[in-house]
């Protein structure tokens, strides 16, 4: 009987051992993971923050070289104004587009008011040929 006793102490023990062992490893793995994710999130938030920081920067440098002389901010404000048509000569010039011209050396598309199917899928064309 002690033998037996003996062996079932043994194998109870080697049972601990062995649930020891699992539940380390799990925690170990339950310790990387978290890690992991961690290292994963802060590498979004900075590739977001980065982001954020170049989106500032293009803006800001938008808006040092390229802002508009006040003869351009009165053309771009008058643009895009709702209900109001133009009557002004001035302004027509920048609208009429039947006053524009093209010279014979001009290779690119030819476009034609109202647009058609045909214009735009040759304007497309244009533009992935870059001319």
């Amino acid at each position: 009987m002690s033998a037996l006793l003996f062996l079932s102490k043994s194998s109870a023990i080697r049972a601990a051992l062995l649930i020891q062992r699992w539940y380390r490893q799990y925690v170990a793995r339950l310790e990387i993971r978290r890690r992991c994710t961690w290292n994963i999130f802060q590498s979004i938030e900075y590739a977001g923050q980065q982001d954020q920081i170049k989106l500032y920067s293009f803006f800001g440098f938008l808006m040092d070289h390229f802002t508009p002389a006040s003869s351009e901010r009165n053309l771009i404000s008058h643009i895009f104004r709702e209900n109001e048509i133009c009557r002004d000569v001035e302004w027509e010039r920048y609208f009429c587009y039947k006053s524009i011209d093209v010279p014979d050396s001009y290779t690119g598309p030819h476009l034609t008011f109202p647009m058609t199917f045909c214009g735009v899928s040759k304007l497309v064309e244009a533009f992935k040929h870059k001319q």
